[in-house]
């Protein structure tokens, strides 16, 4: 039941927290965990959208908007973008051609209250969580540098 589902994640989080910040206090653990977890999403996005490497992210990127602007410091886990004159569903099958899962938003009862007031119909949502890694965001920025030059 819900239960025990509820009781594995703790379970998994205590771990995690045992990982990230030793303590003999359950709390404390629970609290690590949540705190790494947040700074692994938060090195993601900031990587996303300034680049890693050698590789442009999307700030630096023509044409490219994202919501929220560059410099968010609400901003968790999730970055959603458009690209000028491109259908965000295009850019969405085209990620995920390439095996990078995104999503598309659209001016819904969902997404509505976000885009209306941007004018956006649409957006590319890309969502990262504690177990995504730099690779991965690398495999992101280069597909992005070849779809916003098409």
């Amino acid at each position: 039941g819900s239960y025990a589902t509820f009781s594995d994640v703790v379970t998994y989080l205590d771990w995690l927290g045992a990982q990230t910040a030793p303590s003999e206090n359950r709390r404390e653990r629970l609290i690590g965990a949540g705190k790494a977890i947040l700074g692994h999403e938060k090195a993601l996005c900031d990587a996303i959208i300034q680049g890693i490497g050698n590789l442009s992210g999307l700030a630096e990127m023509t044409d490219v908007e994202i919501i929220g602007g560059v410099d968010n410091p609400n901003r968790k886990g999730m970055v959603s973008f458009r690209i000028k004159g491109k259908a965000s569903a295009e850019i969405v099958t085209a990620l995920n051609e390439r095996g990078i899962r995104t999503h598309t938003r659209k001016a819904d009862h969902y997404s509505g209250n976000v885009l209306d007031p941007l004018g956006w119909s649409d957006c590319v949502r890309v969502s990262m969580c504690h177990y995504n890694t730099m690779d991965e965001v690398r495999s992101f920025l280069t597909a992005m540098t070849e779809i916003s030059n098409l």
